[in-house]
């Protein structure tokens, strides 16, 4: 793991304890040949939406290291479509694979609906986008895209089993691809 990237690493775990938080999401997710560690707080008030807070870290058998920081707004998507969650904000990306080391600030968001009648079951998509304006070091561009399928066990923990792919376009034009799979997972929340 390079010199940059620890200390990114660093400053994202100080970070993360200088934000008052009021709710706390923790994630894991594993694969045969990843784990991805995930914990998010939501900040502020209600009256036009929810900050949401967090950073996370992810490894693999194939020498990439990942750590994100975000900042996103999260609410109700409109009262017609109860269940229908969304959220826009951005992230940092530090990432290292092999000698090559990436920087990017993406934009992008989520979206989330659970279906009615309380069956406990959700569906999430999430998307983020670093062009070559906001990639740095080795990186020309910077995606993240994950599909979710979530099954709520308790009000207060879900299992989730999702698709996640971690890419980006190195300079000189050629695809690296830091991380993708199917990887089960749970959510905890306090």
């Amino acid at each position: 793991m390079g010199e940059f990237v620890k200390k990114l690493a660093t400053l994202l775990f100080l970070l993360s304890f200088s934000v008052i938080a009021q709710a706390q999401t923790a994630v894991v997710s594993l694969s045969d040949d990843s784990a991805q560690f995930k914990y998010a707080m939501l900040t502020g008030g209600q009256s036009f939406g929810r900050s949401e807070f967090g950073f996370g870290f992810l490894y693999n058998e194939q020498d990439a290291y990942i750590f994100e920081t975000s900042l996103v707004v999260v609410d109700e998507a409109g009262a017609s479509t109860p269940g229908l969650h969304a959220g826009l904000g951005g992230k940092l990306y530090g990432a290292s694979k092999g000698e090559a080391e990436f920087l990017a600030l993406g934009l992008g968001g989520m979206v989330r609906y659970a279906l009615p009648a309380n069956t406990r079951l959700a569906f999430a998509l999430d998307g983020y986008y670093a062009p070559e304006i906001t990639s740095f070091m080795d990186a020309a561009n910077f995606v993240e895209l994950a599909l979710r399928a979530e099954y709520e066990v308790l009000q207060t923990a879900a299992a989730f089993l999702e698709f996640r792919k971690f890419s980006t376009k190195v300079d000189g034009g050629s695809e690296a691809d830091l991380d993708d799979g199917i990887r089960l997972g749970i959510r905890l929340d306090f």
